[in-house]
């Protein structure tokens, strides 16, 4: 490939989805060298040849319950957000920042329906999945549980099992956990201004592969998003955030 070839696709990543310098990026654009040719001198998100290269070349890898340990922290400070949104009469909103192929949004969703069930009837929660992958957003949406060496469900907690298995113990999505999901394709850069406000934000396993402008970008406008008293949770390895978000232990920060 033509080194000015390759300089517009990174240039274009960099700016569409932050992504930095990397083996594994050189890696899957080597791979991807039959798409380079046709791409526009200006990235857009929504232009079918950058699009087919950000399918490309961004990593998908999750699975339900990933960090247990974060997650029962969320769950174990989530009930007074929970009661807060049911007194104001809205939703309880939670985010799958970077939400790849959905196990995140659905590990979210079944914290929160547990929660409704046991300690606040009639709340109601909301949980969106952002990603600029649309494969992977299209396996979300379907609700795919996909399989993680093959046994998607090591790692939920027995608590959590019925919105995720059917009856017949196979991985598949509770109807009523299913309402709670809706996924947008979007850049963590560029978040949709009415995608609105959120209790919690889980963005992990996605700023280690951006450079340090785009983490800072984006780490402002997750913060932003928060609602007080609010959680963000990052990947272990992640820097904290600072500002206003005070650490809560487990790479979780509280807002306030």
């Amino acid at each position: 490939m033509a080194g000015s070839t390759l300089d517009r696709a990174r240039e274009g990543l960099r700016a569409l989805a932050g992504l930095a310098p990397s083996p594994v990026l050189e890696a899957r654009l080597q791979r991807a060298a039959g798409l380079l040719p046709a791409l526009p001198s200006e990235p857009r998100l929504e232009d079918a040849h950058w699009a087919a290269l950000l399918d490309a070349t961004t990593v998908q890898e999750t699975q339900l319950f990933r960090s247990p340990a974060q997650l029962a922290l969320i769950e174990a400070r989530l009930p007074p957000l929970l009661l807060q949104a049911r007194d104001a009469e809205r939703p309880l909103r939670l985010l799958s920042a970077g939400c790849s192929t959905g196990e995140e949004a659905f590990s979210l969703a079944a914290i929160g329906l547990h929660l409704v069930h046991s300690l606040a009837p009639g709340a109601r929660i909301e949980v969106v999945g952002v990603d600029v992958s649309r494969p992977a957003l299209h396996s979300a949406a379907q609700g795919v549980i996909g399989p993680h060496l093959g046994a998607p469900l090591a790692s939920v907690p027995a608590h959590h099992r019925p919105w995720l298995v059917d009856a017949g113990g196979q991985p598949r999505l509770h109807p009523s956990l299913r309402a709670t999901l809706r996924f947008e394709r979007a850049s963590l850069l560029d978040l949709p201004q009415g995608l609105g406000g959120f209790d919690v934000i889980l963005c992990r396993n996605v700023l280690i592969y951006m450079d340090d402008q785009a983490r800072r970008q984006v780490l402002t406008e997750l913060a932003d998003r928060l609602r007080p008293g609010g959680m963000l949770a990052l990947g272990a390895t992640d820097a904290a955030p600072g500002g206003t978000l005070r650490p809560a232990g487990h790479a979780v920060y509280a807002h306030g």
